[in-house]
């Protein structure tokens, strides 16, 4: 039977052909519109002996842009791979359970976790998700901590994953276009320290290559995360699932899902509890150390600023949840990059 390529493809037959069950499809919603920028979502309601009154399905995003992405990313077959071989090996937090799967064609059915309730990036998380998601992160990065495990996920890209150079390759094309939309409101420094930047990005990665690795989410922000009344804490969209420095995820949260004034109040107090949840987990003083991490941290958002002016080239500026979705994300990137002098780290003036 075909897989469905968009939402309106889903039918009762698909699903019972691939769910192995009688399954009669009632109603479906779209979820999550303009908050993810490589897929589809949908909460299917259906009536099935021995399945859930409700279940996700994920399917490619239709958008070009973000389908030439997602395939140089090899987004789809790493999604698969980690549902089918490292999600039941997670306790660090909550993984929606899988029902079925595909690498090709893509498509994922999910256990829908609601009624948790899932954050909003562009709103901001309140203090205590900032809080759960920094010792979620901390006890993910510490059970994966350099072991024999996560060293055989070899399908899973590292930090010398060419589309990671490749960020500077791409920044010519897209930073006048970047410009065009953000130059008037964004520290005058930190664009020319972008540009500054952009070429070495490389070496950049290079000087990285002695960390250990754990596994990261690699897109670790608050529309991917699901907060449970009873203090459980959920975390979907393993796409950008890799092999990195433990500080990967938690500069992409710090650095671009807290407002700026949140993060300005909160940053120490964040940083020392993820750095104590490490040392909780049993990784060395070496690694869970608050100056490597602020250095990290100061070092990762000036990547971000920079990726993101090579990156507009995949937005699609007519979703207007996405857009608010990426002025967040740049706008608090770049503010934290002005605030840390980052590119004083780099020796830019």
């Amino acid at each position: 039977m075909t897989t469905p390529i968009s939402m309106s493809d889903v039918s009762s037959e698909w699903l019972s052909a691939v769910l192995g069950s009688d399954v009669t499809l009632l109603r479906s919603e779209p979820v999550g519109a303009g908050v993810g920028f490589l897929g589809q979502l949908s909460r299917v309601h259906i009536s099935a002996a021995h399945l859930p009154e409700t279940l996700i399905v994920k399917l490619p995003t239709t958008d070009p842009g973000g389908l030439m992405m997602g395939e140089m990313m090899g987004v789809w077959e790493r999604e698969h791979r980690f549902y089918t071989e490292v999600a039941s090996r997670i306790t660090a937090m909550r993984i929606p359970q899988c029902f079925y799967s595909s690498a090709n064609p893509y498509v994922l059915i999910l256990e829908d976790m609601s009624p948790a309730q899932s954050g909003d990036q562009v709103l901001g998380p309140t203090a205590q998700q900032a809080r759960d998601a920094v010792d979620a992160a901390a006890r993910l990065h510490s059970s994966w901590f350099n072991t024999p495990e996560v060293h055989e996920l070899t399908w899973m890209p590292d930090i010398s994953d060419p589309m990671t150079a490749m960020v500077g390759e791409m920044f010519a094309v897209g930073w006048p276009i970047f410009l065009e939309r953000y130059e008037s409101t964004l520290p005058p420094r930190v664009l020319r320290w972008c540009e500054e930047f952009a070429p070495r990005i490389t070496q950049w990665i290079g000087s990285y290559s002695a960390w250990p690795v754990t596994l990261c989410h690699g897109d670790y922000r608050l529309d991917n995360m699901f907060f449970g009344a009873d203090g459980t804490f959920g975390l979907i969209d393993w796409q950008m699932a890799m092999r990195a420095p433990s500080t990967t995820d938690l500069v992409y949260f710090i650095g671009t899902n807290l407002p700026t004034d949140m993060r300005r109040e909160m940053q120490d107090e964040l940083i020392q509890r993820y750095v104590d949840g490490l040392v909780e987990g049993g990784v060395p003083s070496e690694w869970a150390n608050v100056d490597k991490i602020v250095r990290g941290l100061t070092e990762g958002v000036l990547f971000y600023c920079t990726s993101f002016g090579a990156s507009i080239l995949t937005f699609d500026p007519a979703n207007e949840r996405g857009a608010a979705l990426m002025d967040s994300l740049v706008r608090r990137a770049f503010s934290a990059a002005d605030d840390l002098s980052a590119g004083h780290v780099f020796g830019f003036a």
